[in-house]
C-alpha cells in the first residue's frame, strides 16, 4: 500500500479515535480508549520511520502526526482535570476554571451536537469567551446564516451545515459539507 493510501487510512482511523474519546468524556463509554490511541501512535511513528521520496505524502503524513499530537495533549489535559475532579462525566463542576484550550486545537461543533445548544447559542457563547461583546439578535443571525447556506448549497451542489470554530482568540462560522446520511464529509 503507498503512503497516501496509509495516510487515508490513519486519518479515517484518527476520526473515529477523536469520536470515542468525545464519547468517553460525554459518559458513553466507561473506559478511556487508550488502546487505540497507542495503536494508532505506533502506526504514525512506524510511518514517519519510512520517509517519502514525495514531498506532498510526507508534508500530509506530518500533517497528520501533528494533529495526533494535538488531540494526544489534549485528551491527557482532560484526563487530569477529570482525575482532578475538574471535569465530571463531561461537564465543568461548579466554580471550576474553564480549561484552556490547546493553541492548536479548533474547536468546533456542529449544529444539534452540543447538549441542544442551538449555532446563534454557541456562537455568542464562544465569543463572549473570546472577550468579545455580541451586539447581534438571533433573527438576523439566523437570516444571515440561511441566506449563506443557500448561496454555499448552491455553488457546491450538496447540503452544508454550519459549525463554530474558535482558533486562539478568533471565533468563525465554518460551513462543512454533509454527505447524503445528514452527517458531516
Amino acid at each position: 500500500m503507498d503512503l497516501i493510501k496509509q495516510v487515508q487510512v490513519l486519518e479515517t482511523a484518527l476520526q473515529r479515535l477523536i469520536l470515542d474519546w468525545e464519547r468517553f468524556f460525554s459518559g458513553d463509554i466507561r473506559v478511556p480508549p487508550h488502546a487505540d490511541r497507542d495503536r494508532l501512535q505506533q502506526r504514525l511513528r512506524h510511518l514517519g520511520e519510512h520517509p517519502s521520496t514525495r514531498r506532498a505524502e510526507q508534508f500530509r503524513l506530518e500533517q497528520l502526526q501533528n494533529r495526533f499530537m494535538t488531540y494526544y495533549q489534549l485528551w491527557e489535559r482532560q484526563l487530569k482535570e477529570r482525575e482532578e475532579g475538574r471535569l465530571a462525566s463531561g461537564r465543568m463542576r461548579r466554580g471550576a476554571p474553564a480549561p484552556m484550550p490547546s493553541p492548536n486545537e479548533a474547536l468546533s461543533r456542529s449544529v444539534g451536537d452540543n447538549g441542544g445548544e442551538s449555532l446563534f447559542e454557541r456562537y455568542v457563547s464562544a465569543r463572549q469567551q473570546a472577550g468579545d461583546q455580541v451586539k447581534l439578535d438571533q433573527a438576523s443571525f439566523d437570516r444571515q446564516i440561511e441566506r449563506q447556506r443557500q448561496e454555499i448549497e448552491s455553488k457546491l451542489g450538496r447540503k452544508v451545515q454550519f459549525e463554530v470554530v474558535v482558533e486562539g482568540k478568533r471565533v468563525k462560522l465554518a460551513a462543512r459539507a454533509k454527505n447524503g446520511k445528514g452527517r458531516e464529509s
